[in-house]
């Protein structure tokens, strides 16, 4: 009886390994194992560029600190650059095709770098607040 009760748990998996793989499935991690390595490579591009930006928030916020803004100032102002973003981001996609992908793109990395070269000459709040509306300063 002790010999097949071991022999079937060596055909089963226990229950804790079926739940652990099936969460796996669902968050998509056995897709990601099984793709190729162009895939992995994108993901793991997308997981760092997401952590930049999250630190740039951090760096943005102490910076807006620095220059004595209030903390309902710089709420206001993550605020506004959120939806500025957003707004733009949406703006660029729907043309994105009738004028081109590589014109968008070049378009957006122009407007990061102007938002950029301003942040770093400024530290007027309203000029500040401009540049990182219309200056993309977000992931999207």
């Amino acid at each position: 009886m002790a010999d097949e009760s071991s022999h079937r748990a060596d055909k089963a998996p226990p229950k804790t390994a079926k739940m652990l793989l099936r969460v796996l499935d669902e968050l998509g991690l056995v897709n990601l194992y099984r793709s190729t390595l162009d895939v992995k490579v994108l993901c793991i591009q997308r997981f760092v560029r997401l952590f930049a930006y999250g630190g740039s928030t951090l760096i943005l916020v102490s910076f807006l600190s620095t220059l004595d803004i209030s903390d309902a100032q710089i709420g206001f102002f993550m605020t506004l650059t959120l939806i500025g973003d957003v707004l733009i981001s949406l703006a660029l996609t729907l043309v994105a095709d009738s004028l081109g992908r590589r014109a968008i793109l070049a378009m957006g990395a122009a407007l990061m770098t102007v938002s950029g070269v301003v942040f770093g000459l400024n530290s007027n709040y309203w000029v500040l607040l401009l540049a990182a509306v219309l200056g993309v300063i977000s992931p999207r």
